[in-house]
């Protein structure tokens, strides 16, 4: 009598979910240029205060954070952790699901995100004046803030987008949002601040930065048990990385998702790549 194995070539492979997360000031619009697998399950979550969603609050963190997991236990069946992609602000609300749901998280991607902020004296009180200053002008701080995130590699197209989106979100939200970022009692967006939310993490990390020394940060403070890969660009590109090269993107995503192990082998679209500068 024999009995019959079941190789991986046999098995159903496990459905993928994957969540985008935008960040401050924008909207699932930043994700257009970024082509998925077709048997991906993806999922653009917007944040509160932002596009359709112009007058849902509260403005925080926390709050939004909350929100999320109740988006993904609504949208994501359940026995499926979702793979969390995030950039910016939305790197905040990642870290703090990896942190505080992990039951919903299979691996978290973070670009160029909002947290590991130096946090001199200096620095904080820059942080004071920027919120003043969006308390004041909302929007025309943040045309101001934008203008030094574009690097040469960003396109016309995406660039308007990006300028698009600022009008379209609630000017309190975004000065709300910023403080609960970085001055708020419980914000973790400044050093001191994001490496005891860093050291709870037990989900794997794919992080894409610009720079080495942002690199370092994360691969320093996230615990030793977690998977964290590096994925530097180098500092000639800005802070929209997806955007930037959204194949290169992609193809890195999809390329670590398979290496982590909680998601079964799956196809990458023609045309993209899936090197990965891991430091």
């Amino acid at each position: 009598m024999t009995t019959a194995s079941t190789t991986d070539q046999d098995r159903t492979p496990e459905p993928v979910y994957a969540v985008l997360i935008h960040g401050w000031g924008g909207s699932p619009h930043s994700w257009d240029p970024v082509v998925w697998p077709k048997d991906w399950h993806v999922l653009e979550y917007t944040l509160p205060g932002h596009a359709e969603r112009f007058d849902d609050g509260p403005w925080t963190i926390r709050s939004a954070s909350e929100d999320l997991a109740r988006y993904i236990e609504t949208h994501v069946p359940a026995g499926h952790p979702a793979l969390l992609i995030a950039h910016s602000m939305g790197g905040q609300l990642s870290l703090w699901m990896n942190a505080n749901r992990p039951d919903l998280v299979a691996g978290e991607v973070v670009i160029d995100p909002a947290y590991g902020g130096d946090d001199s004296a200096e620095d904080v009180a820059q942080s004071v004046s920027t919120l003043s200053a969006l308390r004041a002008d909302a929007y025309g701080t943040m045309r101001e803030f934008i203008k030094g995130a574009f690097s040469p590699y960003l396109g016309q197209e995406a660039r308007q987008a990006i300028v698009d989106d600022i009008p379209r979100t609630n000017p309190k939200a975004l000065a709300d949002y910023f403080e609960s970022e970085y001055l708020d009692d419980d914000s973790f967006g400044l050093k001191r601040d994001s490496r005891p939310m860093m050291a709870r993490r037990t989900r794997p990390v794919l992080g894409i930065y610009r720079t080495e020394e942002r690199g370092d940060f994360e691969r320093e403070n996230d615990p030793d048990s977690v998977p964290v890969e590096i994925s530097v660009w180098g500092s000639d590109h800005g802070h929209f990385l997806h955007m930037e090269e959204p194949e290169r993107f992609a193809g890195e995503v999809i390329a670590w998702a398979d290496r982590i192990g909680s998601l079964d082998r799956i196809g990458v679209p023609d045309g993209i790549g899936s090197s990965v500068l891991v430091g």
